[in-house]
């Protein structure tokens, strides 16, 4: 039987790994968008919270095609919020800590976008039978790089300004 490789487990096909990947990127998705939303409710950054605004969006928008996909693939819906993705939600929804504290979580967590994101891409151009998804995939990447990139630049940005002093 042909076995379909990504993310170093063996599917039987190239649908199921669509499907598992799609299931568990989804829910991560769309409960960031939320949580970012929350965040945003509270957030006392300007320029942090316009910028937030784009990516909560994003991440809602990329949780509800990947649900879509799911179904329109057979597939249902049913994975549960991963521990890493859970554990940055409890630190955007913490109000104890800064708008400053937060971004330097996300920041952390995420580590270097390129390492953290490029099995998703190389993952979309193994594909050759679900051409749909194959673009889905390369376009949620982009759109995730895009996000990592200026999340990266506003922290080094809004860090530095914490360190300067203001006039009185």
């Amino acid at each position: 039987m042909a076995t379909f490789t990504a993310f170093g487990k063996e599917f039987a096909t190239e649908r199921e790994a669509v499907l598992g990947l799609m299931n568990s990127v989804q829910v991560a998705e769309a409960c960031a968008g939320v949580a970012i939303a929350n965040w945003i409710k509270t957030c006392k950054i300007p320029e942090l919270r316009g910028g937030l605004r784009i990516i909560a969006e994003r991440e809602a928008f990329h949780g509800r095609i990947f649900q879509d996909r799911v179904r329109e693939l057979g597939g249902v819906c049913t994975t549960e919020l991963d521990p890493f993705s859970a554990a940055g939600e409890r630190t955007l929804n913490d109000q104890s800590l800064s708008d400053v504290e937060k971004l330097a979580d996300v920041v952390k967590r995420g580590g270097d976008p390129e390492t953290l994101l490029r099995p998703i891409l190389d993952f979309a151009e193994s594909l050759v039978d679900d051409l749909e998804s194959k673009e889905a995939l390369r376009l949620y990447y982009q759109d995730e790089m895009s996000s990592a990139t200026w999340l990266r630049a506003m922290c080094r940005k809004l860090a530095d300004e914490e360190t300067v002093p203001r006039a009185a």
